[in-house]
């Protein structure tokens, strides 16, 4: 079982690509996870729309709406990423989703010395080449994404 940290990793570098690509599709996306109560006093998410192009994404790169739905708040607790969380009786809604400066920060700060690579790795438990940069981090960590040619 991969880390909600690992992931959180992932989703980041997914979002600070679509960010860079196009950063209204990304703004203009949202989530809503409706919240299934179960018997037993468990939770679970279940992402509503599933059909977009960035919900698809997020599929492949997590593995289940409830890592989604955890990593997205630890990169919002973190401040790795600006949304709006609007909760409802029986869902919540994530709203103008963005890479904030920390986000970027903390990708870009790979290419800048060894701190900052130990910061990235220490945060999101992906471990970095001597030599990476961003786009080669990208690659190595949702290069199935790439090889799909869904982003």
């Amino acid at each position: 079982m991969e880390s909600i940290k690992k992931i959180a990793g992932r989703i980041l570098l997914y979002f600070y690509y679509v960010q860079r690509d196009n950063y209204a599709y990304l703004n203009d996306f949202s989530l809503s996870f409706q919240i299934r109560h179960f018997s037993d006093g468990e939770k679970s998410p279940v992402m509503s729309d599933k059909e977009h192009e960035i919900s698809k994404n997020l599929i492949k790169i997590s593995g289940s709406d409830n890592n989604i739905y955890n990593a997205l708040i630890y990169l919002w607790k973190k401040g790795f990423i600006n949304m709006s969380k609007s909760p409802d009786n029986v869902s919540d809604h994530f709203l103008n989703i963005n890479v904030s400066s920390d986000g970027i920060d903390i990708v870009e700060g790979i290419e800048r010395g060894e701190e900052e690579k130990r910061e990235f790795h220490v945060t999101f438990n992906i471990k970095l080449a001597e030599n990476i940069n961003i786009e080669s981090l990208i690659k190595a960590e949702i290069g199935s994404l790439f090889k799909a040619s869904i982003i």
